[in-house]
């Protein structure tokens, strides 16, 4: 992996940081890939989704 040698904008994460979050994020969730999605969890998402139509974000 080559080092990123940029530095990060105001606000912004390292590259180095993004990939420990990511792989820290993935080793969390890994167990919950398959489970079923919760109702009130299926309501937010279309509540989402109707908001995002409705600012013309999604076609």
């Amino acid at each position: 992996m080559v080092p990123n040698r940029q530095k990060p904008g105001r606000g912004q994460l390292g590259k180095s940081a993004q990939v420990r979050i990511g792989r820290r994020l993935r080793q969390v969730y890994r167990p919950l890939v398959g489970e079923p999605i919760p109702d009130d969890c299926i309501d937010l998402i279309l509540a989402l989704r109707r908001k995002e139509r409705e600012q013309g974000r999604l076609a």
